[in-house]
């Protein structure tokens, strides 16, 4: 009798609920993150061919905390946007984008820009680029490749037997020396 009064105890105050705490308002609400406006520009030569140089204009909703790109609801867009009689380029899924100006690449009378997209793959971003010709921009070449430093930047373009290439790297195989084997795209 004394064994079952001690479980049937046991069971009692072993199952006792707390009450819930009274939080106030201001617990309950949703902590906003800091949301930072983050402009970027890059001088791109004259794109559109009026001898003025033009300039691609880039704002990020980033959180100031993390230092993520604040997305909507559907995906992390951004826009390229320039002043004039310029189209926007948009990029679903990019997480910040660097652009360099580049020369007529494939010989259409054509400005021509670089354009890397950093995507959610770590260092890995999109390399493309575009031509911007009758007033509407088109994808020339595209490629991906591994970033981690400024100088990874550099030397994307290069010029073989008088052709073109966008340099990249095949994500999927490594050279010999464990290096990310390179691609050739013809411009």
């Amino acid at each position: 009798m004394k064994l079952q009064f001690l479980i049937f105890l046991l069971v009692v105050f072993g199952c006792e609920t707390k009450p819930k705490k009274n939080f106030s308002k201001k617990a309950e609400e949703k902590v906003q993150p800091k949301i930072e406006i983050e402009n970027q520009k890059f001088f791109v030569g004259d794109v559109n061919n009026d001898k003025v140089n033009d300039t691609a204009f880039i704002n990020l909703k980033r959180n100031s905390e993390t230092g993520e790109i604040e997305c909507g609801e559907k995906n992390c867009a951004i826009n390229i946007e320039f002043k004039s009689n310029i189209s926007k380029i948009s990029f679903d899924q990019s997480l910040g984008v660097f652009i360099s100006k580049t020369e007529d690449l494939n010989n259409d009378q054509a400005n021509e820009i670089l354009i890397f997209s950093r995507t959610h793959e770590g260092w890995w971003n999109t390399i493309y680029v575009f031509s911007f010709k009758n007033g509407t921009w088109n994808e020339i070449a595209k490629t991906k490749a591994f970033v981690s430093e400024n100088e990874d930047f550099e030397n994307r373009i290069i010029k073989e037997n008088g052709n073109y290439y966008l340099i990249g790297e095949n994500q999927w195989e490594e050279d010999s020396n464990g290096n990310f084997k390179k691609v050739m795209i013809k411009i």
